[in-house]
């Protein structure tokens, strides 16, 4: 997946840039630099949890908005696909984005729904900065689409409480804000009780977080005090209800986060020369969280918990379910038409097959009469 032209337009229009080009590098290099020292900056205060993105602003428009963005975008699909009563039979979607920015999570989340019907988007933060960057980047949307409304608003909703409106939300999305809203090692599961009661009972909530190790397995913690409280239902990136099976696997060093390989615009690639960071993958954990229990579009499916591994005379990845993680191996010796799709899986695909041998009830074999279906691929 690439970046919308007019997106990419609007960002370096935004960031004083608007012909970045390969060929023009050398005509941009006092600012291009002066965005290099700020990812710099912004790494540091991010390794000490200093919130900093109104001081670098520029720098943190320019990376982190697109990868928010598009990580809205496959999760929006993702939803739509496996739970597609979600939207059916809404003469409206209406969107909140707490802690919106910049607005990648509305907006991400509007690219991937819009063939759909109208949109309410609503975007609430604590920066007045940020919000005029929303401002600007949401003006190209509405002149050029009459089926979307926009309102923005300064507000702070750490506590959980929205202001009362007769049309509830359907979905409300939290795109690396909570990170900043609630610094200690949980997020407070009556935060998330209070902010559904503003939505509608075919709602959902997205929180999409930095792939740390830590802020992962703060929303893989609060997965399983929403389980245990019988408050809601988390619909992913689990299709079980029991608790996450990472957890407790060696002592503690596991977390789920996904990966996806995607094609980063040429002015993130001018901009992390020198830099060198990653940026060919999108990182990032996530849950989706519903009022009600919901029935997915496939059954006995299960989505793919780590990278396809190589070894000698075979290949292997981890599965999620509602045992546990499970082993899933084919020995290269065993390769055929049938089950050659498994070559293809990545970190985060949905995959259902038959004909799997269960060795032990964390260890299944492929077989010959193995057929593997990927049902939804991160391949995007």
């Amino acid at each position: 997946m690439r970046l919308p032209e007019e997106i990419e337009h609007n960002i370096l229009e935004l960031i004083g840039m608007p012909e970045l080009k390969w060929k023009s590098v050398r005509a941009h290099s006092k600012k291009l630099n002066r965005i290099r020292n700020q990812m710099y900056k912004l790494a540091d205060d991010f390794a000490q949890s200093i919130p900093s993105a109104d001081r670098y602003s520029d720098a943190y428009f320019a990376y982190n908005f697109p990868m928010n963005f598009v990580k809205a975008i496959v999760l929006a699909k993702e939803v739509n696909f496996l739970y597609p009563q979600l939207f059916n039979n809404k003469d409206t979607i209406r969107i909140l984005d707490i802690g919106c920015g910049e607005g990648a999570g509305m907006l991400g989340l509007y690219y991937g729904l819009r063939n759909s019907i109208r949109f309410m988007l609503t975007g609430i933060d604590t920066s007045t900065q940020m919000l005029k960057k929303c401002k600007n980047m949401t003006h190209s949307l509405k002149k050029g689409d009459a089926c979307v409304r926009i309102k923005l608003r300064r507000q702070d909703v750490s506590h959980g409480l929205l202001k009362k409106k007769i049309n509830k939300y359907n979905i409300v999305i939290f795109a690396n804000s909570l990170a900043e809203m609630f610094t200690g090692d949980n997020i407070p599961v009556i935060f998330i009780e209070r902010i559904l009661k503003s939505t509608d009972d075919d709602s959902v909530i997205i929180i999409i977080e930095p792939a740390t190790k830590y802020l992962s397995r703060r929303l893989m913690n609060l997965r399983n005090e929403i389980i245990r409280k019988h408050k809601a239902y988390v619909l992913l990136p689990c299709f079980h209800k029991n608790e996450c099976p990472l957890m407790e696997i060696r002592k503690q060093k596991e977390w789920c986060h996904q990966s996806i390989s995607w094609q980063p615009p040429d002015f993130m690639k001018i901009l992390n020369q020198g830099l060198n960071r990653e940026i060919d993958y999108l990182k990032f954990s996530y849950l989706v969280i519903s009022k009600k229990e919901h029935n997915r579009n496939i059954d006995e499916s299960f989505p793919i918990i780590s990278h396809l591994l190589k070894e000698k005379g075979k290949k292997k990845c981890f599965l999620c379910t509602p045992t546990g993680r499970v082993e899933l191996v084919r020995l290269n010796k065993l390769t055929n038409s049938s089950n050659e799709k498994f070559d293809k899986v990545l970190k985060g695909d949905i995959i259902s097959f038959t004909n799997v041998l269960q060795t032990n009830p964390h260890y299944w074999q492929i077989t010959e009469n193995t057929q593997i279906r990927i049902l939804v691929s991160k391949n995007i």
